[in-house]
């Protein structure tokens, strides 16, 4: 019961903080901005004339106006799922630290309480609201490009949970982080971290482009490093349209959002058992916390 009712207390106090009332407020900016811009570019595609992608996919005999609408899609997906893993990494920093620091959690843990009950409580509210967060974003982005494309995937819910176990790993590894070093230090770190395996996924769909095997291991090994990317990739092929390209000999979507093969579900397995060690680790960590 202790682990819920810190749950719940770490959701509502999660929800109180600015700087999810300013993600909030970016997020709504964003998807306005989005559905003015899908539909100036629906509108585009519709015209249907022979220039850009219309005529491309006239001379290899295939319509990729669907195609094109999926990246419209994912491109809104994309930016989300990068504000919902910010948000997770800054949220999480000071989850623990900041506590620490105000001396918070004496008046807790001073109470028969057990340490971990305070860790896992803290993992589920902070779940629990990037969850929401990302799920209301996530069906907001559907609901834009079905009103401006008539275009809603069949297995958006699968890819929204891919959305959220990507959100809740990075919020994991974080927690860990906030027990072993300050707030700013280890928001600063993941950040970085994330940042620049999300620039080896890229470098990975690049060398599946251009079959150059060596490019492809650069992101294999940032996947191994945090698998968040991954995540994003399952996400990203499980939502998208078919793409018939690559049974053309063309490894290639018409953006940079559409994957062409996605993780295996080794990959996904191994992310699932890295968020669950995180937490371990997490709470191992605080039990032999020096408070």
């Amino acid at each position: 019961m202790n682990t819920f009712r810190i749950a719940g207390l770490t959701f509502r106090e999660v929800v109180r903080r600015k700087a999810l009332l300013g993600a909030v407020g970016l997020t709504l900016v964003f998807l306005v901005l989005y559905g003015w811009g899908t539909g100036l570019a629906v509108r585009e595609l519709n015209e249907a004339l022979p220039r850009g992608l219309v005529r491309a996919g006239a001379q290899i005999g295939q319509d990729l106006t669907l195609l094109a609408i999926g990246e419209l899609f994912l491109a809104g997906l994309y930016a989300v799922s990068n504000i919902a893993g910010l948000l997770a990494i800054f949220m999480a920093a000071g989850t623990i630290a900041q506590e620490i620091d105000q001396g918070t959690l004496h008046s807790i843990v001073s109470k028969p309480v057990g340490r971990w009950e305070v860790v896992v409580g803290k993992w589920l509210g902070g779940a629990a609201m990037l969850a929401v967060y990302v799920a209301v974003t996530s069906l907001s982005t559907a609901a834009i490009v079905y009103w401006r494309a008539g275009y809603l995937s069949e297995y958006l819910m699968q890819g929204i949970l891919l959305l959220v176990a990507k959100a809740t790993l990075l919020y994991s590894v974080t927690l860990v982080g906030s027990i072993l070093m300050p707030a700013i230090t280890a928001g600063i770190t993941m950040f970085i971290v994330y940042v620049v395996t999300n620039v080896t996924g890229l470098v990975e769909q690049i060398g599946i482009a251009a079959e150059i095997e060596s490019m492809v291991r650069i992101g294999v090994y940032g996947s191994l490093v945090l698998p968040a990317d991954a995540f994003w990739k399952m996400a990203a092929y499980t939502v998208q349209p078919p793409n018939p390209l690559p049974a053309l000999g063309i490894n290639l979507s018409v953006g940079p959002f559409g994957v062409i093969h996605p993780p295996s579900v080794w990959m996904g397995l191994y992310g699932l058992a890295y968020m669950l060690v995180a937490l371990g680790l997490a709470v191992w960590a605080f039990s032999r916390k020096d408070l």
